[in-house]
């Protein structure tokens, strides 16, 4: 799962990059609303992501949270 993170920022910020300099460049038809709109996109699906992986977490594990029950009972 850290490597899929790793990648996917990876790819996010060398692609914000890019368009960035090409942007500064006026190298077109790449505009700041395009990057702008890209980022917006970008941060959706990361976070989308990171709810379904927390969804996944605590509600299809079998009792994340109750692994470690009988020990803190004693």
């Amino acid at each position: 799962m850290r490597l899929l993170f790793g990648i996917l920022s990876t790819i996010i910020v060398l692609t914000g990059a890019v368009l960035t300099v090409l942007a500064l460049w006026d190298i077109y038809p790449i505009s700041w609303a395009v990057i702008w709109r890209s980022v917006a996109t970008i941060a959706i699906v990361c976070v989308v992501i990171l709810l379904m992986w927390l969804f996944k977490y605590l509600f299809f594990k079998k009792d994340p949270f109750g692994q470690n029950s009988d020990k803190r009972n004693t």
